[in-house]
């Protein structure tokens, strides 16, 4: 599965996305994991960055949102 295809799955269903699932995604568009402190996870790429909060069993959907809007600018 390419990486735009992994990206619509998840925004089909953003409030049961898996913090893996959201690692994976920034992952596949070049974010590379900069920091953790407790349950938050800092990602960066080049001067960009993004703090996700790992919650179980699903991330807040808000988190995805941010997510899928900084990845989905490389679509086209």
């Amino acid at each position: 599965m390419d990486r735009r295809e992994f990206r619509r799955r998840l925004a089909q269903r953003p409030n049961s996305v898996r913090f893996e699932e959201l690692e994976r995604l920034l992952d596949l568009y070049g974010w590379d994991l900069d920091r953790s402190r407790g349950s938050h996870f800092g990602f960066r790429r080049g001067s960009e960055k993004i703090v996700i909060p790992r919650r179980r069993p699903h991330v807040l959907a808000v988190y995805v949102r941010l997510v899928l809007s900084r990845t989905g600018d490389d679509d086209e």
